[in-house]
């Protein structure tokens, strides 16, 4: 029963208080009642000594004259009519020899009192407390007869015998005790009566201006321990409390504010990485993904990777990957602190395996007041990439049909003129042979060059494989300036070809440098939206062949020079929004087969762009 008074008191601040209020005045109380009882007994001890003292100084003078008269039955008398007093119930006289002389009972008369040597030494009256032999609480009031020098014949002279006698009055103190019993009784009821009027008081205060406010702060506080900030406290008050509840008020206001902008920025962040195409994902030092783009969801056809293990979600392993016999990105990224590139196989759920190509870069962040490295990975699907680069090269020969269609359009119509002449010849009752074999002779010639078209723009359209070839990079020039012939004079554009007379070849694949001119002209095509003229020479420099195309255009603006062969950067002078991968694959190609290219602006106006690819030396016409 204790233990749940003290915790029901513990839990509730308000009884706390009352308690420690009532136990605060209860000793108040207690020490001020035995402060008022021992300083009431006091009191009236003095009283009853100064009364005594009065009476005493009265039976002296009696007892004086008494003495001096030598009238000892009239001494007798006084002391006994003294004893008989109401209140007193005792009083006698010791001579120095400490015999009872006088008493008021003459039971006591001739005995001898001990100890009563400190008696003859003092000077004043006095009175003490004591318990006489029938336990009877006394006050005893002690007062020295002094000797006068009316006494000194029957006495002797002062400073030999200073005290003639003493008078002893014992009074009785159990009426001292009853009064300050009664008082003590009085002093108890008005104290409690005092306490619970201050305990209502001071109950009714704190529930007012204490608990009340203190009770709305904590279902507030509780409220928004839940996740409800919107709540707020409601104390008019302008006390501390209330200053504590404007404060509170303050405070959860910025709390959601921060809350707020945390979810905004969180969410900007993840948008962020969910608009990157390759699939990112986060990882901290036990292996654990903490942040991951959509893109990666989808190429490992999951809904969710957060909390789970890279191990797992990538290789469905359920310990970590030995490093030694897989290069492991958060294992070997926070020793170097450098980036990695890798090409791995990923093993997915329904067993399907995806190879990709991982760049890992290490991220130090602030977690938990330490530095801790996390690692970012980019994952591309290596399969996605080259069906990218291949629809790339779709797209750029798509933009070459209108070329296409013009060099086509004048032999299908050669074709169609000599096909009608050689009708009407054959409807004629006399044909003229010789002029059907020339029709036919134009028929197959404009044929060849309805063939060679097709040619020239299938190396276009076929996707780059693995073995390289012999190729001619004049030719390669000139049948892309054919193809972007129609495209040119619609664009106003007059392009000069400076080629030299030897066999420029390089060792590459066919459509990767035939694209490789492609996107060089068509990007020069975009930088001259008025018009203008295109420079291409193609010579040899030591043991390498250099392709030169330049511009006429408005150049490349100084600050974006370094970023023109990123990935998805446009920046074109024709104020139409491009892919951004011309370029990226243009320098794809080149440091494909050891080569580099290099772009500037040229002095005359304009941008210039060099392509520097080793000449083959060898005999062989094709290496496989």
């Amino acid at each position: 029963m204790f233990f749940n008074i003290s915790s029901w008191i513990d839990n509730h601040l308000r009884y706390k208080f009352i308690f420690a209020i009532s136990m605060a005045l209860l000793t108040a109380s207690l020490v001020f009642l035995l402060l008022f009882v021992s300083v009431y007994r006091s009191q009236l001890a003095q009283e009853r000594s100064s009364a005594s003292e009065s009476v005493n100084l009265l039976l002296q003078a009696a007892l004086e004259n008494a003495m001096l008269k030598r009238d000892l039955e009239g001494l007798r008398n006084i002391i006994i009519r003294l004893g008989q007093q109401k209140g007193i119930l005792n009083a006698f006289i010791i001579n120095p020899a400490s015999e009872v002389r006088f008493a008021s009972s003459d039971m006591q008369l001739g005995q001898y009192v001990e100890e009563v040597n400190d008696y003859f030494k003092l000077r004043a009256p006095t009175t003490q407390f004591f318990t006489n032999e029938h336990g009877e609480e006394v006050l005893r009031s002690i007062n020295p007869v002094n000797n006068k020098l009316l006494c000194i014949d029957c006495h002797g002279a002062l400073e030999d015998h200073p005290i003639n006698g003493i008078l002893f009055v014992d009074y009785d103190a159990s009426t001292i005790r009853e009064r300050a019993f009664q008082s003590g009784l009085f002093l108890v009821g008005a104290g409690s009566l005092v306490v619970i009027l201050a305990l209502l008081t001071l109950s009714g205060f704190m529930h007012r201006f204490i608990l009340s406010p203190i009770r709305q702060l904590v279902h507030a506080s509780r409220l928004m321990s839940q996740g409800d900030f919107d709540t707020r406290v409601n104390i008019a008050n302008r006390d501390e409390l209330g200053t504590l509840a404007t404060t509170f008020n303050q405070m959860a206001t910025n709390l959601q504010i921060s809350l707020r902008q945390i979810e905004e920025q969180k969410c900007f962040l993840q948008s962020l990485i969910d608009a990157v195409p390759d699939g990112i994902r986060v990882i901290d030092q036990d292996y654990k993904i903490i942040a991951a783009n959509r893109a990666y969801h989808e190429l490992l056809g999951i809904t969710d990777s957060l909390d789970t293990y890279c191990y797992y979600s990538c290789y469905q392993r359920e310990q970590p990957c030995p490093a030694t016999l897989h290069t492991c990105p958060i294992h070997e990224v926070p020793q170097t602190h450098q980036p990695i590139k890798l090409m791995t196989e990923y093993k997915c759920q329904g067993d399907k395996r995806l190879q990709v190509e991982v760049c890992a870069a290490p991220m130090v962040v602030q977690l938990n007041n330490q530095q801790t490295t996390l690692v970012v990975e980019s994952i591309r699907d290596l399969s996605q990439v080259v069906e990218f680069s291949h629809e790339q090269k779709l797209s750029a020969v798509g933009q070459l049909a209108a070329g296409v269609a013009h060099e086509i359009y004048n032999p299908l119509s050669a074709i169609r003129i000599a096909l009608q002449n050689t009708l009407r010849i054959l409807e004629q009752p006399t044909s003229e042979w010789h002029d059907v074999k020339h029709y036919l002779q134009i028929v197959d010639s404009q044929i060849d060059i309805c063939i060679e078209v097709a040619q020239r723009l299938l190396k276009f359209s076929t996707p780059s494989g693995r073995n390289s070839q012999l190729v001619a990079l004049n030719d390669a020039v000139k049948e892309t300036v054919s193809l972007l012939a129609y495209e040119s004079q619609s664009r106003q554009i007059e392009i000069k070809t400076h080629l030299t007379e030897s066999e420029n070849r390089v060792l590459a694949s066919e459509s990767d440098i035939h694209m490789l001119v492609l996107n060089l002209m068509q990007n020069a095509f975009h930088a001259m939206p008025q018009g203008g003229v295109i420079d291409i020479s193609v010579h040899r420099i030591d043991h390498n062949v250099q392709l030169t195309i330049q511009d006429t255009g408005k150049g490349i603006p100084i600050q974006i020079i370094n970023k023109i062969f990123d990935p998805f950067f446009s920046h074109r002078a024709d104020g139409v929004k491009g892919t951004g991968l011309g370029l990226a694959i243009s320098q794809s190609i080149v440091t494909r087969y050891q080569g580099r290219i290099e772009a500037s602006n040229h002095p005359q106006g304009g941008a210039q762009f060099t392509v520097t690819l080793p000449q083959y030396m060898g005999k062989h016409s094709e290496v496989r």
